[in-house]
């Protein structure tokens, strides 16, 4: 019988030739080595296979898997998911770097508290060049007793989603509807992971997030966020933050949790959309741009 590692690394990958090769390589200078690293290809159009085979010639931990057409950031990250065959498992961009004890620390927290779904390391911001970084001060742990409380502290808290870059215990995970295609999904997710256990921080600055324009969505305009999510313009790139809100409504209401506690998960989720309702009105005016400009074509 094959062994199985006992971490995932999954790695989604789109016209990533020019970074993904120190990503790669600062996975395989772990101090802890007990992983497989599976890189999903979105149907690049550069050299990224090129440069991943390369690594995959000298290291069989390295997995590549290609899709025919690319499927959107979303259903790559889920996909890469559904490939992984470890205990814990881990998302990686194809651009961030990652401290040598990044998985050493991480595993040695979790597997020390097993009310706890996620351990992440603080982060650092860079651009360029990990050595040339900058701390970010906003790193959050999710400690409550209660999952109404983690849910609303994660809501209220998370900024960057760097959490997501974190260790996650598989099985939390493959309860979740993994990261479903609308923006916010991987917010969701993480809303849906507090409801099943806590977030715990390593105090150590292991994790480098890439903030550079081509690779971070949060420094993107807004056709540049509709092209990393729905590369073709179609009906279901519509509707957006009611997709959202959905999204909150569907976690809450399948997690395992008592009545009360999904009554009052459910109250705040209400009273955010509240709070936000004027954010219909785009998606509103959306539906009327794209059913126009159908029109008009």
């Amino acid at each position: 019988m094959e062994r199985l590692p006992r971490v995932s690394i999954g790695m989604p990958a789109f016209n990533s030739e020019a970074n993904i090769g120190s990503t790669i390589e600062c996975f395989l200078a772990q101090t802890f080595g007990d992983f497989e690293l599976i890189v999903s290809d979105n149907a690049s159009i550069d050299g990224t296979r090129e440069v991943v085979e390369r690594y995959r010639a000298v290291d069989k931990r390295v997995r590549y898997q290609r899709q025919p057409v690319n499927v959107g950031a979303n259903p790559n990250y889920t996909h890469v998911a559904r490939l992984a065959r470890g205990e814990f498992f881990k998302w990686s961009s194809s651009s961030d770097w990652c401290a040598p004890t990044f998985l050493e620390a991480c595993i040695n927290l979790l597997v020390r508290h097993e009310d706890t779904v996620v351990v992440v390391p603080r982060a650092r911001l860079f651009e360029h060049d990990p050595s040339s970084y900058r701390d970010y001060e906003h790193d959050i742990d999710v400690l409550d007793a209660k999952p109404s409380d983690r849910l609303v502290r994660l809501m209220e808290t998370l900024f960057l989603n760097n959490v997501m870059n974190g260790l996650i215990r598989g099985a939390a995970l493959r309860r979740t509807r993994l990261m479903e295609p609308f923006y916010g999904g991987d917010v969701v997710l993480m809303g849906h992971l507090a409801l099943l256990g806590k977030f715990r921080l390593v105090d150590q600055r292991l994790f480098y997030r890439r903030m550079e324009v081509a690779t971070s969505t949060a420094m993107q305009d807004r056709l540049a966020l509709r092209r990393h999510h729905y590369p073709q313009l179609r009906a279901d790139s519509l509707l957006q933050y009611s997709k959202l809100q959905l999204g909150w409504l569907r976690v809450v209401r399948s997690a395992p949790i008592g009545f009360s506690e999904k009554v009052r998960a459910l109250t705040y989720v209400a009273k955010r959309c509240y709070w936000e309702r004027h954010l219909f009105k785009d998606d509103l005016r959306g539906v009327w741009d794209y059913l126009t400009r159908e029109v008009s074509h």
